[in-house]
């Protein structure tokens, strides 16, 4: 019996449900069409300072990306509010969820979504998929064993899939703690925890960086730093949220 011939077998024992309400899913085989609907809505959101969406707006990200596919910098699928929100945003809380316990369905929807814009942006500025490849900023050792996987692996295997672009390791966490955890100057000191990969030859590779949420901004620089001084020809980051801007 094949993997998905068994995967639907399960599927018809035991119904997936929204993990946001806890009704049926519907054809995402993760959300149901009210919190699709809303999910969707998130990511029509505009900045506060220059009216455009997370996948637009350029606000703060000069020191953050330097690499434009088109005229973006970057592929975010909506904003992030680590405060102040109702506790209604279907987009926090299916990150709470994907940064906790591992879901492959919730995995591959974001993949899915960060893949479709990104491939499109690829097609209009002319790049080929095969000339890059995506890496992340792994996971702390305390917060993997916490959890038992690193779901920002998970994702760069995910968006591989759907973008036919090789994945690759090539960063690594020597100490360092949960960039969630920490302010904006301890931000700054933790970043310095990442380190190149080795024996990975990155010279005159383009680099496709994903991280989960940008907050400030640090972490992408780290690591955009480590992969250009390795010999990258440039990195482009791509996000599930950014942190907005304050106006």
């Amino acid at each position: 019996m094949s993997r998905r011939v068994f995967s639907r077998i399960l599927d018809l024992l035991f119904p997936p449900h929204c993990p946001i309400c806890g009704a049926g899913s519907g054809k995402d085989g993760c959300l149901c069409p009210e919190c699709l609907s809303k999910y969707a809505s998130e990511q029509k959101e505009r900045c506060p300072v220059c009216m455009k969406t997370a996948g637009n707006c350029v606000c703060g990200l000069a020191g953050v990306s330097r690499t434009f596919l088109g005229e973006k910098r970057i592929v975010s699928l909506a904003f992030y509010h680590p405060h102040g929100t109702d506790g209604t945003r279907v987009t926090e809380r299916l990150i709470r969820i994907f940064k906790k316990r591992y879901d492959k369905s919730l995995t591959d929807l974001f993949a899915r979504d960060i893949s479709g814009k990104l491939l499109l942006l690829m097609r209009s500025s002319g790049e080929d998929p095969g000339e890059w490849v995506i890496t992340f900023p792994p996971r702390s050792a305390e917060n993997k064993r916490k959890y038992g996987f690193d779901q920002g692996k998970a994702a760069v295997r995910s968006l591989s899939r759907y973008t036919g672009i090789p994945w690759a390791k090539a960063l690594r966490r020597s100490g360092g703690d949960e960039q969630k955890e920490l302010g904006r100057f301890d931000r700054e000191l933790n970043s310095g925890s990442l380190k190149l990969a080795r024996k990975i030859d990155l010279r005159g590779r383009k680099i496709i960086l994903f991280d989960d949420i940008i907050t400030t901004g640090a972490t992408i620089r780290a690591a955009s730093d480590l992969l250009t001084d390795a010999g990258a020809e440039c990195v482009f980051p791509v996000c599930i949220a950014r942190v907005q801007k304050k106006k």
